[in-house]
């Protein structure tokens, strides 16, 4: 058995819900044996290959850096070395100093020259209770100085240094993908090194793959139809399609397809995709994109978009699918928060519009199959109105299938009340501040 760090996203439970279906569907995962708001341990049932790797990070939505744990020391010990505030303490320092653990990584060789850089994930962004800046500056001087003990020409590493773009006030400490891409460290003898926190340990692990947000950046903002008001993110796409458990080589549907975003991630998996929508204009914007990633990856692509209306799905569709994915019609858009009656009122005729379509679904997936789809949550002046999933899935053969299952999720080591799961969830949250519509991702099973 190997473990494994995966950097999650800044949704940490539905990153690591997705994570978790995602190698269950393929027997991978042992346990989630530790984790926190940034990164989760995994314990695999066995060593991965390159290949393996590449496939599992290109294939979520929601995990950023995949690496090989190398080593581990109780948190207690860092804090020690680096505290917050006080004096560090100079035998912890000398105890993480020595970086014996380096061998694992460089195995002894005598290179020329190596450049390297440590990305530091604290427990939780907010007040952690080492200070990262000495720490991953520390880290660093101290592996530099391993390697040049050890007959390395020139060792140079690489860190970040300005505030973090997502919120000032918090020490970013944690290299960019594009920066790791930029200076080659993922190529060997160079590497970029994650010091990740949890409750009680810090893990070190050599990155093997990143997500490639420069190419996600050019597809998202090349193709040639774009219409925000009706796309979902990309990153979304990927989850809602392992929520739904397609593979390559099988069929997805999105019954409210858009623009096209879900089918164009679909493709990019090697996943058949086939698209509806009401709407000839965004269909044909659909159509549109998915020629121009077709050009672009220098291949045929497998789709077929067929403009009609979703809650008529198994007269329109002349085939059964293997995975269904969607974001449905989430309702008017709103510029205040609406009052109670009117916000009901949305939430009534949004459930029925899904009991309809769900009803339609349900004839035309394979058994077994899966359904990632969104629902919306409105928030009134006086309250929140979130779907009842029992009402949508009256007279239908779908049962909502659980999220963050508590017999993978080791939770001995997790004891801190900001990072506790809540286990055996039928939703989870996809929330942005401010606006007045907010996303909920459920995940629907097939008897």
């Amino acid at each position: 058995m190997t473990d494994y760090t995966f950097i999650l996203g800044k949704n940490w439970l539905l990153s690591l819900a997705e994570l978790i279906l995602y190698l269950q569907d393929r027997d991978l995962i042992v346990r989630v044996k530790d984790h926190s708001r940034n990164a989760a341990i995994v314990e695999m049932k066995e060593r991965l290959d390159l290949e393996q790797i590449v496939e599992i990070q290109s294939a979520l939505g929601g995990s950023f850096k995949l690496g090989e744990v190398i080593t581990s020391f109780d948190k207690e010990l860092v804090k020690d070395a680096f505290p917050r505030r006080g004096k560090p303490d100079k035998t912890a320092r000398k105890k993480l100093q020595g970086c014996e653990w380096t061998e694992k990584i460089w195995k002894g060789r005598k290179y020329n020259k190596v450049r390297f850089g440590v990305s530091s994930y604290p427990m939780i962004d907010r007040r952690p209770e080492v200070d990262l800046k000495r720490f991953t500056y520390g880290l660093n001087q101290w592996i530099k100085s391993k390697l040049l003990s050890e007959g390395v020409r020139k060792a140079s590493f690489f860190i970040y240094e300005e505030p973090d773009r997502r919120d000032k006030r918090r020490a970013s400490v944690a290299l960019w993908p594009h920066t790791i891409a930029r200076h080659g460290l993922l190529v060997p003898p160079n590497a970029e090194i994650l010091a990740t926190f949890t409750d009680s340990k810090l893990y070190l692990s050599k990155t093997i793959v990143v997500y490639d947000s420069q190419l996600q950046k050019y597809r998202d903002e090349s193709r040639p139809y774009i219409s925000a008001e009706i796309s979902t993110s990309p990153k979304i796409c990927r989850t809602l399609l392992n929520f739904a458990g397609a593979r390559p080589g099988e069929t997805v549907l999105d019954p409210f397809c858009g623009t096209g975003t879900l089918l164009m991630e679909a493709i990019m998996l090697g996943i058949r995709a086939i698209g509806i929508d009401v709407d000839p204009d965004v269909l044909q914007g659909a159509h549109q994109n998915i020629m121009w990633l077709s050009r672009d990856l220098g291949e045929h692509v497998d789709f077929e978009l067929i403009r009609g209306d979703s809650r008529e799905v198994a007269e329109i569709l002349s085939e059964s699918v293997d995975a269904i994915a969607f974001e449905p019609h989430l309702g008017p858009v709103l510029e205040e928060k609406p009052d109670t009656k009117t916000a009901e009122g949305i939430i009534e005729d949004l459930t029925e519009l899904y009991n309809t379509v769900l009803r339609g679904l349900s004839k035309v997936l394979k058994p077994g199959g899966r359904i990632g789809m969104t629902l919306p949550v409105l928030i009134s002046k006086q309250e929140t109105h979130a779907i009842d999933l029992s009402r949508i899935l009256m007279g239908t053969d779908f049962e909502v299938g659980l999220l963050l299952p508590d017999s993978i999720i080791d939770k001995s080591l997790a004891t801190d009340n900001r990072i506790t799961i809540s286990p055996n969830r039928d939703r989870l949250p996809e929330r942005k501040m401010g606006q007045q519509v907010q996303r909920e991702l459920i995940m629907l099973i097939k008897a």
